[in-house]
């Protein structure tokens, strides 16, 4: 299931309707359309009216066969007391905000198709591990304490970035070429490194969703 316990009144939409109505191509400056992710056409479109307030941690995503492609659309803003997790496996499965999202702490991974129509606010951190089809778009403002990238892949579409901190590789394309980079083995928790030194991103995936520390 996409996400379990999550609060709305979520309701079917044909198809050619919701296109017309929620275009993610506008949402995400031309940068992504419907048939980039699924080839063809997502098999439904579900769409929740107004906002949505979730209390604790919010947990999105599936893995191959546990659902067909489906968008979800929440016409509104989705504010989450609590860290936000979002992982994808093989299937592209997408939400869409048309308002504002705001949770202590956002981790994207892998496949993740999140597009928020206005701005991005996070008390904590921004942790992303994209692979090439996974989205992050955002067509507002972005805020976090810090902004973590693992992979520099993925099709992350930010604009204006009011982040002090980022971390990754040097060189990061998305991290921006003049602000400092710090590096991953400085900053973050020595439990998150496996025994070949990369970055565990399921671990901290678990802990950020368990309200733990991931960073030094």
């Amino acid at each position: 299931m996409f996400f379990d316990g999550m609060p709305g009144n979520w309701e079917p939409m044909p198809l050619a309707q919701a296109i017309q109505r929620y275009d993610i191509g506008e949402a995400s400056d031309d940068g992504v359309y419907l048939e980039d992710l699924f080839g063809d056409e997502p098999e439904h479109f579900y769409v929740h009216t107004g906002d949505i307030v979730v209390d604790g941690p919010l947990v999105l995503g599936n893995g191959p066969g546990e659902e067909e492609d489906t968008v979800y659309v929440v016409d509104g803003n989705l504010t989450v007391d609590g860290p936000v997790s979002f992982l994808n496996m093989d299937i592209y499965t997408s939400l869409y905000v048309t308002g504002s999202l705001k949770a202590r702490n956002l981790i994207c991974l892998w496949d993740s198709c999140l597009f928020i129509g206005g701005s991005l606010h996070i008390d904590q951190l921004l942790a992303t591990a994209l692979t090439d089809a996974g989205h992050l778009v955002v067509k507002k403002a972005v805020s976090a304490q810090a902004w973590l990238d693992d992979c520099d892949r993925g099709a992350i579409y930010v604009d204006d970035v009011h982040v002090p901190r980022r971390i990754g590789a040097s060189g990061n394309s998305y991290l921006g070429a003049d602000h400092p980079i710090e590096s991953r083995s400085d900053t973050v928790r020595t439990e998150f490194f496996d025994e070949s030194g990369q970055l565990d991103m399921f671990r901290m995936r678990t802990a950020l969703i368990q309200g733990l520390p991931v960073l030094r």
